[in-house]
């Protein structure tokens, strides 16, 4: 999905960063709704990387399709039940849960209107060796796609800035930032992520 290598990269480890702490803070919880929701955001950590490359974006799809419909429904539920941080944290990750659910399903079609050709460094080989070769995506997504990913990435960059903000007010008043303001700064990370991702399904 994503056409761009370095940006590639810089997602794959971000997320992968995010995924490990996910993970970490998951093995340390004492609570089972919290090692749930850490568990979830570890995968969807995962997802993330699978879909920013061309590869593997297709991975696993309807797989992944259910798994992340499901963690929509874990985050609006435990939400509406008063677990976890807040409504507001609450309803972002079931958001970004159903966003990965979404994004994961309408591939194909978004996919559709796309072509994506190689070009190799090596001149007259172009098409033939694949281990060089560069991708380049053209084309647009159907207009349905575009709409939805338009809102998402809206949503997304706007509840990445405001986690980012969360974070930095709270190491202000700190002396020593600590897995509380890692938390929140990564639930940023995440949410830009995801804008990323929406603006490259358009």
């Amino acid at each position: 999905m994503i056409a761009e290598p370095g940006l590639r990269w810089i997602l794959t480890l971000l997320f992968a960063a995010g995924g490990a702490f996910c993970l970490y803070r998951c093995a340390r919880r004492p609570g089972f709704s919290g090692r749930v929701a850490d568990a979830l955001r570890a995968a969807m950590c995962a997802g993330m990387v699978t879909m920013a490359w061309p590869a593997t974006m297709t991975f696993a799809r309807m797989p992944q399709v259910v798994l992340f419909a499901a963690a929509a429904i874990w985050f609006a539920v435990s939400t509406a039940l008063g677990f976890g941080h807040g409504r507001l944290p609450g309803a972002h990750h079931a958001l970004m849960m159903a966003g990965m659910a979404w994004m994961a399903f309408v591939m194909p079609s978004a996919m559709a209107g796309m072509t994506m050709s190689a070009t190799a460094m090596g001149g007259e080989h172009a098409g033939m060796d694949m281990g060089v070769a560069g991708m380049t995506m053209t084309g647009h997504a159907p207009a349905h796609v575009v709409v939805v990913a338009v809102v998402l990435a809206v949503v997304f960059l706007a509840a990445g800035i405001a986690w980012l903000a969360r974070a930095i007010d709270h190491a202000r008043t700190v002396a020593r930032p600590g897995r509380r303001e890692v938390g929140l700064a990564m639930e940023g990370v995440m949410s830009l992520g995801m804008a990323v991702m929406a603006v490259a399904m358009i």
